[in-house]
């Protein structure tokens, strides 16, 4: 085993801890706010400090070293950028701090930029798994903005 594997290795471990215990902690934390129980606002912004300064910043140097263009490096930068927005936004949300609209506005923002760009991007790519590949992004990136969007209009309607 050479250093760097053992290094890429480690990064992808230590990276799905981090996405793991901070998901769950999310969801722990939304759960106890949903019950109005102490502690859930303590929770829920340990959980997104922990994704978006532990989990999207190494999963986009993870994703980085392993990316061989420039195309694919930009789209790995804003997706993170994008994950950031979103999470800290809908903190603000659970919260009722002033200022989640903004943030919700600028993270679907950012991915609906993304998805055309990357559409278009597999369009133009010549070998087929990086096409598919990149059809692949921007149809889960679709799905999850959809999502995203619904439960937003949801909790501005009711």
């Amino acid at each position: 085993i050479r250093v760097g594997q053992l290094n890429s290795r480690v990064m992808k471990k230590s990276t799905f801890i981090i996405g793991i215990i901070s998901s769950f902690l999310f969801l722990i934390g939304v759960g106890m706010k949903f019950e109005h129980w102490p502690g859930a606002s303590v929770v829920i912004t340990v959980a997104a400090v922990l994704f978006v300064f532990g989990y999207s910043i190494l999963l986009m140097i993870d994703k980085n070293a392993l990316s061989s263009d420039e195309f694919q490096k930009f789209v790995n930068i804003m997706t993170m950028v994008a994950m950031m927005v979103i999470m800290i936004a809908f903190v603000f949300k659970f919260q009722h701090w002033p200022g989640a609209r903004y943030g919700l506005y600028t993270g679907h923002l950012v991915l609906l930029i993304l998805i055309p760009t990357l559409f278009m991007h597999a369009s133009k790519e010549s070998d087929p798994l990086k096409k598919l590949n990149f059809n692949n992004e921007a149809i889960l990136l679709v799905l999850l903005t959809a999502f995203s969007f619904f439960i937003w209009l949801v909790r501005s309607i009711s």
